[in-house]
């Protein structure tokens, strides 16, 4: 089976599993944000994407490295119960001065724990998610993220309307107890696909103790855990900026915009990302370097087309669907603060793609470095601009950042491709 071929069977799996529960926090977003309202919406997002920054230090170096590591050993139960011991024993050692933290913030225990577990659930889950689909098991995930996300949604409306608790944490205890079970059935599943699969008595990686392992994926996901920490400030900058500067109120609301947008194109664009890079880490190790540039180049130009496509249909009649759901008054500031989150989220993508090449040659280092360079352009617009009071300040910031990102990790294939324009006039040159 080609690589196209593959991706395409894949992408297509991957799309379900995130379209269904995408579908269901879809409809969640302004059923919160009408039983919060959008103060309370706006404070439990801060605290989420402040979790997912925890969870990217404590566990995105780990399931990087499975990504990259996985196709070239032979016995991958061995390989994947390493790293899930690996990963198990980082959550440990954070969970002391997490809870420290949290507890000074809110001064209570109980959210503080509440925080760690949501950290240490959300980390596990992804690094099975991570082995499942470096396994190709594509059509798992369907089954495993719908039970993550209906779950979620059953447990929060359900405790939000029928107790007094804090919102807080009734909206974690939601979040711990749906990505358990999803937990519990990808561990079921990876382990038949273990037990059907061959295992090589003299794989290289049975040699390997847990401080080795440990040395590998820290050399190379360490950076990509940071660049990860970085990625995510990127779109959470803004959010505190606006906060701060324009009131709980518009921080609640673009919040929901750009929760709601930027998820929607998520749920197409994503699948491509899941499927690409298990498929470009098994082609290199086979040095199918002409296959990976062409399927590289196909995703780039679907990329375009999709952003063409959402832009025409956001103007048309996208924009008045959208406020008219959040209940968001219909401005033109409004209206241009969401065609600002569409551009960013299908500019970040594009970098997602361009950047793959350097993933695959371990240059962690270098995107880390581009990424802080692109987050630093990014504070540095917004100290800029920082007296116009503008609330399209905030996105285009994220849009700014997003494409300096992408010039960055693409400026040697740009060099190339320039160089490449002025080859005919060089040689003529020459010739005179």
């Amino acid at each position: 089976m080609s690589l196209f071929l593959r991706f395409k069977k894949d992408y297509f799996n991957y799309l379900i599993s995130i379209i269904l529960p995408a579908f269901i926090a879809g409809i969640s977003i302004p059923v919160f944000k009408h039983l919060l309202g959008a103060q309370g919406y706006g404070s439990f997002s801060i605290y989420y994407n402040a979790v997912l920054i925890c969870n990217a230090i404590t566990t995105t170096w780990i399931t990087q490295s499975i990504y990259r590591f996985y196709p070239s050993n032979n016995n991958k139960e061995l390989f994947a119960r390493l790293s899930i011991a690996l990963s198990c024993l980082t959550q440990v050692i954070c969970f002391v001065p997490v809870l420290v933290f949290s507890w000074y913030l809110k001064n209570t225990l109980v959210f503080g724990i509440l925080l760690c577990a949501a950290i240490f659930t959300i980390s596990l889950q992804f690094l099975y998610m991570a082995i499942a689909q470096s396994s190709f098991l594509s059509r798992k995930t369907i089954y495993s993220e719908t039970i993550r996300a209906v779950t979620y949604i059953l447990i929060a409306v359900t405790l939000l309307l029928f107790t007094h608790y804090n919102y807080l944490y009734v909206l974690f205890i939601a979040v711990i107890v749906s990505f358990a079970l999803s937990i519990v059935y990808l561990r079921r599943q990876t382990s038949v696909f273990f037990l059907q699969i061959e295992k090589d008595p003299v794989d290289p990686i049975a040699e390997l103790s847990l401080m080795k392992l440990a040395r590998r994926f820290f050399n190379y996901g360490a950076p990509l855990s940071m660049w990860i920490v970085f990625a995510y400030l990127l779109s959470y900058v803004d959010k505190i900026l606006i906060l701060k500067n324009l009131g709980p109120e518009a921080q609640g609301n673009y919040q929901a915009i750009f929760d709601l947008l930027s998820r929607g194109i998520t749920v197409l664009i994503s699948p491509i990302i899941i499927s690409l890079f298990p498929l470009l880490a098994m082609a290199y190790e086979k040095r199918e370097i002409i296959e990976i540039r062409q399927l590289v180049k196909k995703i780039i130009l679907f990329e375009l087309a999709g952003f063409a496509l959402a832009t025409i249909l956001y103007w048309w009649f996208g924009a008045n669907l959208l406020f008219l759901i959040l209940k968001i008054p219909n401005t033109d500031t409004y209206r241009v603060m969401g065609f600002l989150v569409i551009a960013g989220t299908f500019v970040w993508q594009l970098a997602i793609v361009a950047h793959e090449r350097y993933v695959l040659k371990l240059k962690s280092v270098f995107l880390l470095a581009m990424i802080v360079t692109a987050f630093l352009t990014q504070l540095i617009f917004y100290w800029i601009f920082r007296k116009s009071g503008n609330p399209l300040l905030y996105p285009a910031g994220y849009l700014f950042s997003a494409f300096m990102y992408l010039l960055l990790v693409s400026y040697s294939q740009i060099t190339v491709v320039v160089k490449s324009l002025f080859v005919p006039y060089k040689a003529l040159f020459c010739k005179r």
